[in-house]
């Protein structure tokens, strides 16, 4: 790896990405003070106690830095399991709550198991998912989302970084091979999420949100799969380092409005994106050995 780079990834003014290079790229040990110090200080107060979407953000944020179920109180994971247990839908934002327990460390958790036991028995024919509460309202077998489906896929990557099965897997993957991992089935010319530059698939965008994940993300997510060789990830490869500068960090091209993680600016060199990119190439350098 670059020294410059990883130099770069090091300095202060992040944290969060300080401490995963140091962990996740480096392979240092790290005292994780500062780091839960800053996320918190980046939170409102009693944020175990907002409902909905944001309760969630809050729980990935706190993922995202690399820290553990056992760096917070339990019972501010208490919704989570409660609402995993009770509500599981198999949705984007259900998707995205479950991988960030399973990146806390919770998956020895009863509810983390049983709900991606559950997930497996839910995935549709064509390999995907789609919310339950909606399947039970047709008369027919739908087609999956491709939103919740690239949720189900960070699921997945993570699950098998924790060694943990995940049986649905092959499938997703047989799913967004189908697709050439981007495109419609009956357009290949045609993006399945086709939104604006710097909101699409196919571009560097973060932190990631129920409705999009941003490319670096779903890069990483087929490597630690153990994909990152495969032929058909190579245009994605292709798409990513394209977003490099000439110094080969990643340049941020969207970002959201309202950010649950410190927003970087668009347009200009992203820590997270390049952190993400170069776990991928660690990855796939780690298969390819």
């Amino acid at each position: 790896m670059n020294d410059e780079i990883i130099n770069w990834l090091l300095e202060d003014d992040n944290p969060a990405v300080k401490y995963r290079t140091q962990t996740e790229l480096s392979g240092q040990s790290a005292d994780k003070t500062e780091i839960i110090e800053w996320i918190f200080s980046k939170m409102p107060q009693n944020w175990y106690e907002t409902n909905g979407l944001w309760y969630r953000y809050y729980v990935t944020a706190i993922s995202e830095c690399g820290l553990s179920g056992e760096d917070i109180q339990i019972e501010y994971l208490l919704k989570a399991f409660e609402e995993l247990e009770t509500m599981f839908d198999c949705n984007c934002g259900d998707f995205m709550l479950l991988r960030a327990l399973v990146k806390l460390g919770c998956y020895d958790n009863e509810t983390v198991k049983n709900s991606i036991t559950r997930a497996d028995k839910c995935i549709l024919p064509d390999g995907g998912f789609l919310c339950q509460h909606r399947i039970t309202k047709l008369k027919y077998t739908p087609k999956s989302c491709y939103k919740a489906n690239l949720h189900a896929l960070l699921l997945a990557a993570e699950c098998k970084k924790k060694n943990i099965e995940c049986l649905y897997a092959d499938k997703l993957i047989r799913y967004f091979k189908k697709r050439n991992i981007f495109y419609r089935t009956d357009n290949t010319n045609v993006l399945v999420l086709n939104a604006r530059p710097g909101w699409r698939t196919i571009d560097t965008f973060y932190p990631f949100e129920v409705m999009r994940v941003g490319l670096q993300n779903v890069v990483e997510a087929f490597s630690a799969l153990g994909y990152g060789n495969e032929s058909w990830l190579a245009e994605a490869w292709t798409m990513l380092n394209s977003f490099k500068d000439d110094y080969s960090k990643v340049l941020l091209k969207g970002t959201l409005t309202k950010s649950y993680l410190p927003k970087e600016r668009v347009g200009k060199a992203s820590k997270w994106a390049t952190f993400y990119t170069l776990l991928a190439e660690k990855e796939r350098n780690h298969a390819k050995k």
